[in-house]
């Protein structure tokens, strides 16, 4: 069987030769090498294909066990590619079938990756998380917003059948009211924190069943930073999270990743 070619990602032009050979592929055997193109170049491992060709791998994305393992040693090594050079980042299992169709396929790309490992250098993506106690939240809001504090005094004065549908009501808005107040305060301090990026990405929330915390997400985003900005960014997150903790609110950032969200990726071949 012959081998194909597993792309990690895209750099600039690599002078000195094969400076990531340190770092072992996804077969665990092949080293990580570069192959200079006109204008970029790309981080590539050899992988065998009895291993890695199209119907093997319809079979083993099957196992989450091999997925999870092989996806976070792709994840992992792009860390540590990040950190010794600006890359653009391909998904995970992006192999192509030769030199010459991986050539073919940055080619047709080339100016557009250069403009943009122009635009990613000196930069880190850092992602951000805001959290939730729900229902202290639900309580605040229930007691202070004069809204329903006028709506409670009014339905203090009504018969007792009516009461009962009014607070149904009541709860209802209480309800609504709680879920402005998530957005708005969310989005008021994304808003902030955005002025210390170059670029920013909303992401979809996820449940306490993908978080495993007991407080609700309640925002999901990303920033790409300037360096001389990051910790001035760091700074804020730390600062509100010592300014609204008793409040219930929580603030959570990770990073620096390779730029994820801030790359326009083509279609894997095999």
């Amino acid at each position: 069987m012959s081998e194909l070619i597993y792309l990690y990602g895209i750099v600039p032009i690599q002078k000195e030769e094969q400076p990531f050979s340190d770092l072992t592929g996804i077969d665990e055997e092949h080293v990580l090498h570069t192959i200079n193109f006109d204008q970029c170049a790309a981080v590539v491992c050899r992988v065998d294909e009895k291993d890695y060709g199209e119907k093997v791998l319809e079979e083993k994305t099957k196992d989450m066990e091999w997925v999870k393992d092989k996806a976070f040693h792709h994840h992992e090594t792009l860390i540590k590619l990040r950190e010794r050079t600006t890359i653009i980042p391909m998904k995970f299992c992006t192999i192509y079938q030769t030199e010459n169709s991986l050539g073919d396929m940055v080619s047709t790309y080339a100016g557009d990756w250069v403009q943009l490992l122009d635009n990613l250098k000196e930069k880190e993506e850092w992602n951000f998380k805001i959290y939730c106690d729900r229902p202290s939240l639900r309580e605040k809001v229930a007691e202070h917003d004069l809204t329903i504090k006028e709506k409670k005094e009014e339905i203090e004065g009504m018969s007792k059948g009516k009461q009962y549908l009014q607070r149904k009501k009541l709860d209802q808005l209480v309800d609504e009211q709680v879920e402005k107040e998530l957005n708005s305060f969310s989005k008021s301090f994304h808003d902030k924190l955005s002025t210390y990026c170059d670029q920013d990405v909303v992401k979809k929330t996820w449940n306490k069943d993908v978080t495993g915390k007991d407080e609700e997400m309640c925002w999901n985003s990303a920033f790409l930073l300037p360096l001389d900005q990051v910790e001035g960014f760091l700074e804020e997150v730390t600062k509100a999270n010592e300014e609204h903790q008793h409040a219930g609110w929580k603030f959570e950032v990770t990073g620096p990743w390779p730029a994820y969200h801030f790359v326009n990726l083509s279609k894997s071949e095999v």
